[in-house]
């Protein structure tokens, strides 16, 4: 056997090992960005997302004013920061001063652009957060739910929705409500009680009349008004 002929045997018989290396390596790289990516996820905090393209197609669309558009991304940012410290919650978003539903618009609006309301929702929640069309209009679910995000803004935010003032009984804090299950909980979205879109009566609302809408799993025990 020549020289040439012994070195190409060992190049062969060392592929193999050669092969499990590099898969090592890259085992470690992937685990690396990874991790990298999940520790990007936990620094993105809701008030850090661009959300003026929302805003403005909202004032463009539903004539309205840059006060009320305004307000109405406030509460959405409340609205996400719910979702994220609190992930088993079903929370239910509320309406404004005027019973319009501001907030949820913003929230369809955002919907609307796919892509950058996918890639919010992996920066913020590391997954999509995606509709849930089983809430009912007028339930004892959805009531039920209304009452817990009420007090869960509360105790987050120390005040009520769009500056509304909260009773003492708000404020004060709940063991069940605190100890959500962060593994496993599940993120819904939001649904329609009646299956469709329905546009108000009133037309200066600019905008339309939901069903049912919650985010989120289970609620905490009876001192939460829950079940």
């Amino acid at each position: 056997m020549t020289g040439a002929d012994w070195r190409r045997q060992e190049a062969v018989q060392a592929m193999p090992i050669l092969i499990f290396i590099l898969f090592i390596v890259g085992l470690i790289t992937f685990s690396f960005v990874k991790a990298s990516l999940s520790a990007k996820t936990d620094d993105m905090i809701p008030e850090e997302l661009e959300l003026n393209s929302v805003r403005d197609a909202l004032i463009e669309k539903q004539g309205w004013s840059l006060e009320r558009a305004e307000a109405a991304r406030a509460e959405y940012v409340r609205f996400l920061t719910l979702l994220r410290r609190r992930p088993g919650f079903m929370v239910i978003p509320w309406p404004n001063e005027q019973g319009q539903d501001d907030l949820d618009q913003f929230w369809h609006q955002h919907i609307l652009d796919t892509a950058k309301y996918a890639a919010d929702c992996n920066a913020l929640f590391g997954r999509m957060i995606h509709h849930n069309p089983h809430v009912v209009r007028g339930s004892g679910n959805e009531r039920d739910a209304i009452e817990k995000t009420q007090r869960l803004y509360a105790r987050t935010f120390s005040t009520g929705s769009y500056g509304r003032p909260v009773s003492s009984a708000d404020l004060v804090g709940c063991g069940a409500c605190a100890a959500v299950d962060l593994v496993g909980a599940s993120h819904g979205g939001h649904g329609h009680g009646d299956g469709s879109h329905g546009h108000s009566g009133d037309g200066g609302d600019g905008g339309h009349s939901c069903g049912g809408h919650g985010c989120g799993g289970h609620g905490c025990g009876s001192s939460c008004g829950g079940h």
